[in-house]
């Protein structure tokens, strides 16, 4: 219900009630007549000012008029009592716009004295009083009072629940907005992250297999000027150089392998499982994979250098240790991820990390994880632990730290 109809219909029933007034009297003097048109006109006027001065400070004043104009009524039609319900609709009107406690107070003790001063003027004139007529009308005041106050605090829940509602889309549009975003920024990141272990796959190709290739080609070279004068040395030297052929055809077709992998992407276990399975027909190497919690929540970019890091030791298992199986168990905690790949091999007295080794560490470190190799009688042994909720680097015993969150 809009407060337009509503002050609308209040005009028609100050319209009608003024022309019962006219009618109540057979022989309307001219004065009562003239007093009609005067409330008539005066009710119409005071109708535009009240829409007016709906949203202003001075929407009392044409309330204060219609007291005015009411108690006029009383004045020419002492012998009716038609006058509170004029009363009534003006409370309406009073306590649907009024949120200001004075002015609801300020009114009201002027009703009360309005009304004991008409039935004074009433009795004084026409000699009777009736106190049934007086309380029912009262009740009635009273009534419209609390139904204006009512339908008050229904427009305002209203407005306020549009107001929640338009600020909860807003806000809904924002958190679309936001969540695209993230989206957007997500897989940049991801992207970005190939491309960087892309990058760090050619680097090492270039690294590993260059380096293989240039001692390939220097012991064929040897073997080369042996085979006349030497022949047993030139046939070791073949043997050799067909090692590290093997060897440089494996690197490089796991190498292959993972960069196909990169550009169809698929999840953190079947690139494991499918890294192992190859390894296994290339090398014999039979290998065991156990996950323990959601894998989903290691970052990308984590996965991608665990994946590195499990070819790395598996690798090393075969060419350095002579391993025949091997063993990757896979921890995700709230906290963190722990990986361990053992392996049956034969490991050194002494660990000297080389190339691979201290490649894994420097993987793991930018993380803010941790590495451990350890030699037992069962083979050798690496494990890897990186947190997923905290970083930590410290250098130095009293050196700040730098803390990172993600």
């Amino acid at each position: 219900m809009k407060l337009t109809f509503l002050s609308s219909l209040r005009l028609v029933m100050f319209i009608m009630i003024s022309y019962i007034y006219y009618s109540s009297v057979e022989a309307p003097t001219t004065a009562q007549i003239t007093y009609v048109i005067i409330g008539v006109t005066g009710f119409i006027l005071n109708h535009f000012l009240l829409v007016s001065a709906r949203e202003h400070t001075y929407y009392p004043l044409p309330l204060a008029l219609d007291f005015i104009l009411i108690t006029g009524f009383v004045v020419v039609y002492p012998a009716s009592s038609l006058y509170l319900i004029l009363f009534g609709v003006n409370a309406v009107t009073l306590f649907l716009f009024t949120e200001d406690r004075r002015v609801l107070w300020g009114f009201t003790i002027a009703f009360f004295i309005i009304w004991a001063g008409s039935m004074y003027y009433i009795f004084q004139t026409t000699g009777t009083f009736s106190l049934i007529e007086n309380l029912i009308n009262f009740s009635l005041i009273v009534f419209e009072a609390v139904v204006g106050r009512l339908i008050h605090k229904l427009l305002h829940a209203r407005a306020k629940i549009e107001t929640q509602y338009g600020e909860l889309q807003e806000t809904h549009t924002q958190l679309t907005s936001a969540h695209e975003q993230l989206h957007h920024y997500s897989k940049q990141v991801e992207e970005l992250t190939l491309i960087r272990e892309r990058n760090r796959i050619s680097g090492e190709i270039h690294d590993t297999v260059g380096h293989k290739m240039t001692a390939l080609l220097v012991q064929l070279q040897v073997a080369k000027e042996l085979m006349d004068s030497r022949p047993e040395t030139s046939k070791q030297k073949m043997e050799l150089c067909e090692d590290l052929a093997r060897e440089t055809l494996q690197e490089i077709r796991l190498s292959v392998r993972t960069l196909k992998d990169h550009d169809q992407p698929q999840s953190f276990v079947t690139t494991v499982r499918k890294l192992l399975e190859d390894y296994q027909v290339m090398t014999g190497l039979a290998s065991s994979f156990t996950v323990k919690g959601d894998v989903s929540s290691i970052p990308i970019s984590v996965q991608l250098d665990l994946t590195r890091v499990i070819q790395e030791s598996i690798t090393n298992a075969v060419r350095h240790g002579g391993a025949m199986e091997s063993s990757v168990v896979l921890e995700v905690s709230e906290s963190m991820v722990e990986i361990s790949i053992k392996d049956d091999g034969q490991g050194a007295a002494e660990i000297n990390p080389g190339f691979g080794l201290k490649h894994m560490r420097d993987r793991i470190h930018e993380h803010g994880g941790t590495t451990v190799f350890e030699n037992t009688k069962e083979g050798f042994i690496v494990k890897a632990t990186v947190p997923l909720i905290e970083m930590k680097w410290q250098m130095g015993e009293h050196n700040g730290q730098n803390i990172n969150r993600r």
